[in-house]
């Protein structure tokens, strides 16, 4: 743990920390007064990037969520990943911090990076709990540093094409949070960058303030810039600091942190330039070096352990250091590889208390991974590599060689011990094409292991040591091979990511010792540590347990047991995954317990589970979209990723991957294929097409895929989440990959099945469509009819002259015969002649049609109708064509042209209208009952093109549920939407890579689409289904849309659940309205709407259930009245135990007068118990304990009694409610107020409650005309506000409510009260003439507004009958 450390005197600092200081100054008091409620607090953002992450919708669509999306998953890594400048900066980058102090895995908590926010999930479900906002930008020399050049980041903006070209979009590398989740701290930095440059503090979701970790940048060279990045960071502990703001001089809890920079060292030009005669890291010595006891007594107050004796180093001083500064804005010299950056993060603050600069013997020494030892104070361990030039024997200091592994104090800038245990142990390495030679190897990860002063050390060669850090000792080492062989077949570079050490009681009870090791090839390896001698070479070894190859595609990123429990928590590089592995099996070895995957490629096709009548769903909960089809969307992965997976967009542990046939893994195994790559080796190919039917799921599959670059279709059942059925394949075709494959024109390219779930269609390349009967599998014809050849079945029959079923040749043979009367006549002859003729000429006809009609090129796509009478498919030839689906001939007016060829096609049965994509970046929309092209959205032959069309290739489309709105997403970067009716462009969004899938919900409420170089499908919502959206005229510009995040899923297991749940949905409104909206569109600012003309009235636009229900407000009360007091069941199970409410009256509860009055004293103490945990104010808490001390001293002396009587009562100004007290502010203030708007926070006050809450407050106003003296002021006041309002004729229905409410609660006290004035005797009339005149002046506030509402009440009369009067005029001209 890290002491309280004096504040940096560097005047830079200061002003570089003047930028933070006002930020942080204007947020402590919103925090301060926040505190008391577990929630978000909401200072305003730092930077303007933090302020668009709300913003970003369009004229109909906003984000909504993102799916799928699970880790900050990297592409795969190449041969210079395996470079020690390549791993330098990747090497932690996306690994997650598991919470500490848990009692268990319920209890813990897990903070994952991802991308531009962070989320944080329950490791017990893998459900996300917490997810934040976008970070704020990185400093400007940061984010500049890559453009300009190749491999810099776009300009952002949108082009005069439309496209939005993208901007330097933040990555984050780390995220550590607290153990309360209050505060999280992430390392990030610009995505083209590539690695973290900046630290910034986030108040649960809201990032706060954003620290620049290397300031000394700016103003260098970009080569400079590339050098220096933050590559690990260690969490101390904490220490008690002073708060700022209003609560200044409070005391805090903060966490400590150490960022670990280091500068690449990736080529040789800065060799032997290093400058003599600057101030370095002091020597102090080796392990026999201790620190004071009197230091070491200081220094122990703040950490989790004072063992002095098992801490093996330490320093003699470290006062005078302190007072020698550095400052992190001074330049580092040119042998200095490596920083430590010791930050503090409060609540409101965070600021960089020190920095250590690696000096003198650490000099040339380039750090990777740092840990804090176990009982070690104040102390850091590195790992790393010596650089280049110490590899060499130039610039190390006294002849020393180069180290691998530093001790450092960090409260007083020494270097404690540099271990030479570790020198020479890297082993033989055989190098490809374009690698560096490493002479020592790479220290990448760093574990603390149950024992004092032991660590475990993991390597870039496959080696991990175990070391004795207090005798700098190498106890053993475990190697690990690559099972990833290269071109030359030698065994790869298997480097050593992740290690943990196991601390459960069950390991020790069996007497192992477990060290889980995660390697680069996706391999975890579980060793026991206990050592076993050999019988006849009695050399001592370690047992491996298990070994779970390919656990994660990519490899592995990070691994770590739950303390205290046999549970592993793994992520993987580039297997975008989370997995919990449990050990509890005899033989030790491990199983998946719970998990949760996403592509591991961009997805590239979406499409919804049975989208309801847009794709032809046939049953009632199909038609609405109300079922849990609604809610899932399938995806098929991109090259490199064959799965078919299943995504919930309400909860993402409903997520699942479709299976492709039982034990693939162990054909893999058995087949010698290991990992994900062996076993995608035993997959399908690429899903290109797929298409649903919900009629007949219930029977046989309901799901059709189609792969790239195969000719077969593969039938599923999205019942089992499995590939279940037949194979669709021609008689002809070899199903063994050792026979001879279909040819190439066979190899399918579109997909359809029919309204009754019978038959699948399937397109080809060579221009024909298969039928298939999904039940069988068997083929049923082709379109054109003559394309299916004989099978060899069919073939010998036919030569045999073999009588077939059902063979209408053979019926009109028997009729012919039975029909001639004697022999054979010259007419018959004649009438044969003929016949055969005409049927020479009719088939002649029908060979012309189909020829004419046949596709010669790919057919890209195929509808059906509703009642499988024609068939429509659109080929990459430039031909429409409809075929009649019993005869397979094409319609006689088959093929219509089309203006360019087809590059997809989509149908809605319920309009009967097509619409094709075209090769012209256009859409043309073909009405197939009148056959013709109604519509042109773009393209060549659409006017106006060059405003409205794409401007490249259009990769998907799709039809809204109405049939009215159609969807066209283009790899231009937007996806447009278009008005089938008006033919108008009523949307145009655009986004930063561009899309490549869509599809819409059953409802229409969602949109989903996948883009290029995403992972994860953005889900945006549909304003229309909760405001209303004016759609006048066509879009001149695309929207910018912000990439939608992940969002939090609560469980909701009971009421205190879901109360929990609104009032976190309550505080993120609050904080959405405090941190701004961008988005410029005039619905969302939260005013009412106010009239374009003085006189007209205007609507609130609330719902109508909040005024429509304070009409009949009994009868929903009396509705919800239960009928009966419960009751106890008559036979109750034993171990269901019963009890009443805490409101009944029970016999318990029932317990005489001075028990009663006893036990009410531990309910006041449970109540004060609960206040002080919500309270924010000292004084409170010392007012109430100076309370209770005057009570016991009342409580001895009689005539002390009401003096302590009175010091109990907090003298507190309060009102009946929350309505009383607003109206008499608005009394208060009614002059400063502009003309009639005095009162209108009264009505904005109400419009945030229900009807039941609206009642209350208008109840409480006065009780009866016993309660005048107080009541009667406050009638006045609601009179008042209700007379304002009416003549200001804003939100009319509402006003017109409350009005009828008030009267009808009211109305009793107001007709009484001139008989309470007759039944006042002349004395208190004389005395009480003041509260007369308070009731003559409400009788006439009453009589002004019965005028004025029997005023608008008539002139809205008015209006509404001339209305109806005009329209029954037009209505009769008609």
């Amino acid at each position: 743990m890290i002491p309280d450390a004096p504040a940096p005197a560097a005047g830079k600092r200061k002003e570089r920390s003047a930028s933070v200081a006002s930020a942080e100054s204007s947020l402590a008091a919103e925090v301060s007064s926040s505190e008391k409620d577990e929630a978000d607090p909401s200072p305003p953002p730092p930077s303007a990037a933090t302020q668009a992450d709300d913003a970003g919708s369009s004229r109909l669509f906003q984000p909504h969520r993102s799916l799928g999306l699970l880790t900050a998953s990297s592409p795969s890594k190449s041969n210079k990943a395996h470079s020690p400048s390549a791993r330098l900066f990747r090497a932690h980058k996306g690994k997650f911090h598991l919470g500490q102090h848990a009692q268990s895995s319920e209890e813990t908590f897990v903070a994952v990076p991802l991308g531009e926010r962070f989320q944080i999930l329950t490791v017990s479900k893998l459900v996300p709990v917490l997810v934040s906002r976008a970070l704020p930008p990185s400093a400007e020399h940061h984010r500049s540093a890559n453009k300009g050049g190749s491999g810099g980041g776009d300009t952002s903006g949108v082009t005069s094409s439309g496209q939005y070209g993208g901007g330097d979009e933040e990555e984050m590398h780390r995220a550590i949070s607290d153990s309360s989740l209050q505060i999280t701290v992430a390392t990030h930095g610009p995505k083209s960058l590539g690695r973290a440059v900046s630290a910034t503090l986030y108040a649960r979701t809201r990032p706060l303030v954003c620290l620049d970790a290397f300031p000394f940048l700016e103003g260098k060279s970009r080569k400079t810039r590339d050098k220096w990045g933050i590559v690990d960071v260690i969490q101390l502990g904490k220490k008690r600091v002073a708060m700022k703001g209003e609560k200044e001089g409070r005391l805090e809890n903060a966490l400590l942190l150490a960022l670990v920079c280091a500068r690449a060292d990736n080529s040789g030009e800065d060799e032997g330039k290093q400058k003599g005669g600057e101030e370095g890291v002091q020597v102090v010595g080796r392990d026999s070096d201790d620190e004071s006891e009197s230091s070491e007594a200081e220094e122990g107050a703040h950490s989790s352990s004072d063992s002095e004796s098992s801490n093996g180093a330490g320093d003699s001083s470290s006062s005078s250091s302190d007072e020698s500064t550095e400052d992190e804005d001074a330049t580092p010299a040119d042998d200095c590889y490596g920083r430590i950056l010791l930050v503090q993060a409060g609540r409101t603050s965070m600021e960089i208390i020190k920095t250590v600069d690696l000096h003198g013997i650490g000099a040339n020494f380039v750090p990777y991974v740092g840990l804090h030892p176990a009982t070690y104070v104040n102390k850091i361990l590195l790992g790393g590599r010596p650089s280049r030039a110490a590899e060499k024997g130039e610039g190390e200091p006294k002849g020393q060689g180069g180290t691998s592994m530093l001790l450092v104090n960090v409260r007083s800038r020494k270097m404690i011990h540099s271990f030479r245990c570790l020198a020479n142990t890297g082993s033989e390495k055989t190098q490809s094409a374009g690698e560096s030679e490493e002479q020592c190897p790479t220290i990448t990860t760093l574990a603390q292991s149950p024992a004092v002063d032991t660590v475990a050390v993991g390597t870039s060669d496959g080696a991990v040591h175990l070391v004795n850090t207090l005798h700098d000792v190498r106890l053993f080492t475990l190697h690990h091979k690559s099972n990833l062989k290269r071109k030359k077949g030698v065994h790869a570079q298997n480097a050593v990511t992740s290690l943990s050490f196991r601390t459960d009681g069950n390991a020790t009870r069996q007497g192992v010792a477990p060290l889980a090791v995660g390697t680069d090839d996706g391999t975890i390896s579980v060793w026991d540590l206990t050592p076993v001698e050999d019988e006849h070479t009695g050399i001592t070894r370690r047992t491996l347990l298990t070994q779970m190859e390919g656990a994660h595609h990519g490899g592995i990123s990070a691994i770590e047991y739950l303390p205290g429990e046999p549970l592993l928590l793994s992520t993987g590089v580039s297997s975008n995954s989370i997995v919990l592995h449990v050990f509890d099996a005899p033989d030790h070895s491990g199983r998946v317990l719970r998990q949760r995957k996403g592509h591991t490629s961009p997805p590239t096709l979406l499409r919804y589970l049975h989208p309801g009548l847009a794709g032809g769903g046939v049953l009632a909960n199909a038609s609405d979209g109300t079922d849990a089809s609604s809610c899932q969307i399938l995806s098929c992965g991109g090259p490199g990723d064959l799965s078919l997976r299943l995504f919930s967009t309400a909860r993402s542990n409903l997520d699942k991957e479709y299976s492709q046939g039982p034990g693939l893994e162990k054909k893999a195994r058995k087949l010698g294929m290991l990992g994900p790559e062996g076993r995608a080796e035993l997959l399908l190919p690429e899903i290109v097409g797929l298409a649903t039917s919900e009629a007949r799921s219930r029977d046989w599959g309901d799901l059709v895929t189609i792969h790239r670059n195969h000719a077969m279709a593969y039938v599923w059942s999205t019942k089992r989440g499995a590939q279940s059925g037949p194979v669709l394949r021609q008689p002809q075709w070899n199903v063994s990959a050792m026979k001879e494959r279909p040819p190439r024109t066979a190899h399918a390219t579109s997909l359809a099945i029919s309204a009754c779930g019978n038959f699948a269609l399937v397109g080809t390349v060579g221009g024909v469509v298969y039928k298939y009967n999904l039940q069988s599998g068997l083929p049923r014809g082709s379109f054109p009819k003559d394309a299916t050849s004989l099978t060899d079945e069919e073939e010998r029959r036919r030569k045999k002259g073999m009588k077939v079923a059902g063979d209408v040749g053979r019926t009109m043979r028997l009729l012919e015969k039975h029909a001639s009367k004697g022999g054979t006549m010259s007419s018959d002859v004649d009438k044969e002649a003929l016949d055969r003729r005409n049927f020479a000429e009719a088939e002649a006809k029908r060979q012309a049609m189909v020829d004419r009609a046949a596709h010669s090129d790919a057919v890209v796509g195929i509808a059906i109708d509703s009642l499988n009478k024609t068939v429509v498919t659109a080929g990459a030839d430039a031909k429409l064509v409809l075929w009649n689906f019993v005869t397979h001939m094409p319609h006689k007016k088959s093929p219509i042209k089309l203006p360019s060829p087809a590059r997809k096609m989509a149908h809605v049965r319920d309009s009967d209208l097509a619409a094709i994509a075209m090769h012209d970046f256009g859409v043309a929309v073909f009405d197939c009952s009148s056959l013709a092209i109604v519509r042109y959205f773009g393209g060549g032959s659409c006017k106006g093109a060059s405003a409205m069309s794409h401007t490249g290739p259009i990769s998907d489309l799709h039809f809204g549920p109405d049939g009215r709105k159609l969807f066209t997403s283009s790899l231009d970067g937007t996806v447009r939407v278009w008005d089938v009716p008006t033919g108008l462009c009523v949307d145009w969004m655009s986004f930063s890579s561009p899309p490549t899938s869509l599809a819409l919900s059953p409802t229409g409420e969602f949109l989903a689409t996948s883009h290029a170089g995403r992972l994860g499908i953005s889900l945006w919502c549909d304003k229309t289904f909760f405001r209303m959206v004016l759609l006048d005229g066509t879009t001149k510009e695309p929207a910018r849309m912000n990439e939608p995040c992940p969002v939090a899923e609560c469980e909701q297991e009971g009421a205190s659940d879901a109360k929990s749940h609104a009032i976190q949905s309550i505080v993120a409104q609050k904080d959405d309205a405090a941190f701004g909206d961008t988005n410029g569109d005039a619905d969302n600012d939260g005013t009412p709407p106010q009239a374009k003309e003085e006189g007209l009235i205007t609507l609130s636009g609330l719902p109508p259930a909040h005024w429509k229900n304070l009409f009949h407000l009994e009868l929903v009360k009396e509705r919800n009245k239960p009928t009966e007091a419960p009751q106890k069941p008559p036979q109750a199970p034993f171990f269901l135990q019963w009890r009443r409410g805490l409101e009944s009256g029970t016999d318990g509860m029932a317990a005489d007068p001075a028990k009663e009055g006893a036990g009410n004293e531990p309910a006041k103490k449970d109540s004060d118990g609960w206040d002080a945990v919500w309270s924010d104010d000292d004084a409170d808490e010392k007012d109430e304990g100076d309370n209770e001390d005057a009570g016991e001293e009342g409580a001895t002396a009689e005539g002390k009694g009401k003096q302590s009587t009175q010091n109990k009562r907090r003298k507190v100004v309060h009102h009946r409610s929350k309505l009383a007290e607003s109206l008499q502010t608005c009394s208060d203030a009614k002059g400063t107020a502009p003309a009639g708007e005095a009162f209108s926070d009264v009505t904005s006050y109400l419009s945030t409650m229900g009807p039941s809450s609206i009642d209350v407050e208008i109840s409480s106003l006065c009780y009866g005309i016993h309660d005048l003296e107080v009541g009667l002021p406050l009638l006045h006041l609601a009179s008042m506000w209700l007379l304002e309002a009416c003549e200001s004729h804003q939100s009319f229905e509402a006003v017109n409510a409350y009005l009828h409410r008030f009267l009808h609660v009211h109305g009793n006290v107001v007709t009484r009260l001139d008989q309470a004035l007759q039944d006042e005797t002349s004395e208190e009339e004389a005395r009480d003439g003041e509260h007369q005149k308070e009731i003559q002046e409400f009788i006439a506030t009453i009589a002004q507004l019965r005028e004025k509402q029997k005023e608008a009440s008539n002139r809205l009369q008015g209006k509404m009958q001339h209305s109806i009067c005009l329209l029954r005029h037009l209505s009769r001209m008609v």
